[in-house]
Formats: C-alpha cells, structure tokens, sequence
C-alpha cells in the first residue's frame, strides 16, 4: 500500500513541474479527518474553491492503523483560481477527547495540522479544532457523518499579493464516510465558511 502512495506523490510532482503554477488552494480544504474515519490511503476528485466550479483537482491521503488519532498525510494537484495549477499538502493530527458513551453519544477529536499550497504564492495554514461524529451501522452499511469547527491560521507570501499577510479564519467541514465492505470506504466532504472546497472519492481501509 506504501509504494501506492509513493506513486501516487511520485506522479503528482511530475505534473507540477509539467506545467507552471499560478495559484495556490488550501490544502485542508475540506480536512477530513473525523472520529471513527478507517485508516488506509485514500484518492478522492476535489474541488478546492474558493467558490463552486472555480478548479478541480485529485487528492492522495494516508493514514496509518492508529487512524482516526495520529497523524495523517496528504499531497494534491488542483486547478486554482485564475485556471493555474497549484500543489499542496500537509500533515495533520488528532486524538480523541471523548469517547461515546450512555453519558454522551458523540465522539470528539481534537485536530491540528499544518500544511500549504503553492502557486503564485505561497500559502501555509495551521488549523486547530474538533471533529464530532459517531458511527453506526445500518442494514449492513456502514455509515460514519461527522462535523469539523476549526480555526484556521493563514500566512501569505509572494509576489502576487500586495504585501505578506496572515489570517484567521474559521471553518467547518460536513462529512460522511460509508461503506458496503469492510475493506473500502466511500468518503465525501465539504467545506464552509472560510473554507469553500468538496471532495468525494475512496478509502480503502486497513485492518
């Protein structure tokens, strides 16, 4: 599974050098990291904003067997405002904080990460939140719907902006993960607020 994912990271750095880099997006949005998501590596077709129908673009993840607490990787490749390409990645990390319970019904992670995107500029964001969700089954699927409120820590630099800046946003991810086998899943994720970005794609689980 490893030498997929070097693949996958080996190929998305030659199609960044193929073509020149005129924006950047997010690289967490959406996040997607939520109580009870299944490690493995994950492919999924993203747009990353900042409005609907602005770029595409595909997104390679990982997380290793400690998943949903941990850490988590990501690299992508996604056409950012203005049509120019940019490439992004990060590192993300959690744990849980509440397990469900009869008390309370719900998992929470706290999550963190930091990671950027390069295009014209360059952009480095630090997120820090929770995501909040509970799985369950249901007539043999497997559902897992979950809720991401972060703040987010932006800092700009490049020539394509008027000065270097950094920003606080906020931003919330609505995501459900699904699956019919217990060696896949089917993930889709969107991001509100000061994030604008879906993705939608597969995760094929570790055990």
């Amino acid at each position: 599974m490893r030498f997929w994912v070097m693949g996958m990271t080996a190929g998305l750095a030659l199609l960044l050098l193929a073509s020149p880099a005129k924006a950047q997006v997010a690289w967490d949005g959406p996040l997607m990291v939520a109580p009870n998501s299944p490690a493995g590596w994950g492919v999924y077709l993203v747009d990353p904003g900042p409005g609907p129908g602005d770029g595409i673009g595909v997104l390679s993840t990982w997380r290793g067997s400690t998943a949903p607490a941990g850490l988590g990787y990501r690299l992508g490749l996604a056409e950012g405002r203005g049509g120019g390409l940019s490439l992004y990645g990060g590192v993300d990390v959690s744990g849980y904080l509440v397990r469900h319970s009869n008390d309370f019904p719900l998992d929470v992670l706290w999550v963190g990460g930091a990671g950027l995107g390069v295009g014209d500029d360059v952009l480095l964001s630090f997120p820090l939140g929770a995501s909040i969700g509970r799985d369950f089954e249901a007539d043999g699927v497997w559902f897992n719907p979950y809720l991401t409120p972060r703040v987010v820590l932006d800092a700009w630099f490049g020539s394509g902006r008027q000065s270097d800046d950094l920003d606080l946003g906020v931003a919330v991810d609505l995501g459900l993960d699904m699956a019919f086998d217990p060696g896949w899943a089917i993930r889709f994720a969107g991001s509100l607020g000061d994030r604008r970005g879906l993705a939608i794609g597969m995760s094929f689980r570790v055990r």
